[in-house]
């Protein structure tokens, strides 16, 4: 065997074993679908086997799918936290889950902080940084916190223009701290981009009533 072929055997063993264990991953979030007990019985035992991140990541999410939101989320943070700190992207994905977690969990206190992490950790690369922002909005639309909620969509909006999700979230934030017209303008403007969405005609239906009765509707 040459001096080559000997050095890049072990780089190619390490490629076969990172498919076989993203193909594992995979597997393991399809059982999650189809019976979220036997996924979560299967990943701890596959974590058993090795101690495999993605197998104590899937465990998490399977007790998510089973709506047991708290311990699923505090097992993603925890885990987002025992990784390679150069390893960001996967920092940041496994607290952006866990704050979805939390907010499905409706502890929007747990879910800002969460994706405030996870912005932190994904500053320096811009396209990952809309998503985030429009999660946390979220977060602190849930507390009532309205005049953050659109700071963090507009910085979304500033990134990635046109996003409907944004647009809408927005539309309703402005509506209740009473600006009306740039609610209505943020709504309409969703509806032209996705004219098959009924929620932006929703929050649209939302906002001109506001502005009928003076009032922000009280959305539920």
């Amino acid at each position: 065997m040459s001096t080559i072929a000997a050095l890049l055997m072990p780089f190619a063993l390490l490629q076969g074993a990172a498919t076989i264990e993203a193909n594992r991953f995979e597997q393991c979030l399809t059982q999650i679908e189809t019976g979220a007990e036997r996924a979560y019985e299967e990943a701890m035992a596959w974590a058993a086997e090795g101690q495999s991140i993605n197998a104590f990541r899937c465990a998490a999410l399977a007790l998510i799918r089973m709506e047991r939101y708290h311990e699923g989320a505090r097992r993603l943070e925890s885990l987002a936290r025992s990784i390679n700190t150069q390893n960001t992207g996967l920092q940041a994905d496994l607290f952006s889950q866990a704050g979805n977690a939390w907010l499905l969990a409706r502890e929007p206190g747990n879910a800002r902080s969460a994706f405030t992490q996870a912005i932190a950790l994904v500053q320096s690369d811009p396209p990952q940084l809309p998503d985030l922002l429009i999660d946390r909005a979220r977060a602190y639309a849930m507390e009532e916190d309205w005049r953050r909620s659109e700071e963090d969509l507009s910085r979304s909006l500033d990134i990635r223009a046109d996003d409907p999700m944004a647009l809408r979230l927005r539309a309703s934030a402005r509506m209740h701290q009473r600006s009306f017209t740039l609610a209505e303008a943020d709504a309409l403007a969703a509806a032209r981009i996705e004219p098959e969405n009924v929620d932006n005609f929703l929050v649209l239906g939302h906002v001109r009533e506001s502005i009928r009765t003076g009032a922000p509707v009280e959305e539920q």
